[in-house]
């Protein structure tokens, strides 16, 4: 099994937190388009062999495409690809682009998953985010979309400069009202050359609050497992069977290759395991979009060791420690040796509660607790190789 993710890099304007690759100069949309097609047949030999369960448009604005240029780009994939039927396909879609007839051509092309950029149900929070929506715009949109596609995610973002943890806990009550089948949770991060680090340097903003943050994510985690959501990873949440199998693909390594400029991609072969990504200049994609790659690095036992536990850690699942013994025999006594020292640093973990070591059917699995959830990347560099 495999994934594709196809990066729009297009939006209408900046976002102030948003570090991800995009311009604004949306009158390059066919020329994007011709490139992407081009990358999309030549990179397919990467995937020989393998069925494509998931597809996911990310951006940038996937939804400033019109439908009949996205039907183009599918099409294309379902000539090159060998897509299964039941394959999971997902747009990324602003609420301001949300109409009836948006959704229907969305539906008919075969979509079955949206992922709607909401970030708040607060019309003053919205602004602060340089956002162009309204809270009302995302009540409706959630709504509409609901009665055209089943399976709706929203992405919800806590810990702007002065939010106080009732006002979190109001917008997702809010959320749990609609009842989205899905929400990613994101604590504000100030990510270095964006709008908003630039205003907090110049004193216009006021960086998040780590400790206020840490309060909302425990409170989220609460709130939304109350309500039936399933913590399936660290920002996100699922009524059972809606899990992002994308996502999930994700963290789970399972190869995937990725479209457009900033895109990356993860690929197995019988003698390596491999990661590479594009030059986030659409210029130098549209020249050579099949040479526009930033770096290329085949992963050492160590990298795989590392990324096992990380991403690992990540999910609610947590870590097997009987399938980490399992992949890494081969490479030795090194690694087994490794996670044998760590039992001290484990045990530590426990007693301070940030994990849990279970044993489910002879196997050890180690889970973060929501305490170990809020410091979930420092816990798992503390198991590193």
């Amino acid at each position: 099994m495999a994934g594709l993710y196809i990066h729009i890099p297009f939006c209408r304007r900046r976002c102030n937190y948003c570090d991800f690759y995009f311009i604004t100069n949306t009158a390059l949309i066919d020329n994007f388009l011709a490139a992407l097609s081009k990358e999309l047949v030549v990179r397919a030999n990467l995937l020989s062999g393998e069925q494509i369960e998931t597809i996911y448009f990310g951006g940038g604005t996937p939804s400033l495409l019109a439908p009949t240029q996205i039907d183009t780009i599918l099409n294309l994939i379902a000539k090159t690809y060998a897509v299964v039927s039941t394959v999971e396909l997902t747009l990324e879609v602003n609420p301001e682009d949300v109409t009836e007839a948006y959704l229907h051509d969305l539906v008919r092309l075969g979509f079955n998953r949206l992922s709607l950029g909401v970030q708040s149900f607060r019309d003053s929070k919205l602004r602060w985010l340089s956002r162009e929506h309204t809270a009302a715009q995302s009540c409706h949109a959630l709504e509409l979309a609901q009665a055209h596609v089943e399976n709706v995610s929203i992405d919800l973002m806590f810990g702007i400069e002065h939010e106080s943890l009732t006002e979190w806990e109001e917008e997702l009550e809010m959320a749990i009202s609609l009842q989205p089948k899905h929400l990613s949770t994101y604590s504000l991060t100030v990510e270095p050359r964006t709008l908003l680090e630039k205003l907090i340097k110049r004193g216009l903003r006021q960086p998040p609050l780590d400790a206020v943050q840490v309060q909302m994510f425990l409170l989220t985690m609460q709130r939304l497992r109350e309500h039936g959501y399933e913590h399936y990873e660290v920002s996100n949440f699922a009524k059972p069977g809606f899990h992002s199998r994308h996502n999930r693909a994700y963290w789970n390594r399972v190869p995937y290759l990725g479209f457009g400029p900033s895109a990356h991609s993860f690929v197995i072969t019988p003698h390596s395991e491999e990661r590479f990504a594009n030059q986030p200049s659409l210029k130098t994609y549209l020249e050579a979009p099949e040479y526009a790659l930033s770096f290329r690095e085949i992963l050492s036992p160590k990298d795989i060791f590392n990324e096992m536990v990380l991403l690992g850690l990540r999910q609610g699942g947590g870590i097997d420690l009987s399938e980490l013994e399992e992949k890494f025999c081969n490479f030795g006594t090194y690694f087994l040796t490794h996670l044998k020292q760590r039992t001290t640093k484990l045990e530590s973990l426990k007693t301070e509660g940030l994990i849990t070591i279970e044993t489910q059917d002879a196997h050890q699995i180690i889970k973060l607790t929501d305490k170990g959830f809020t410091l979930a990347d420092a816990i798992a560099e503390s198991l590193f190789v």
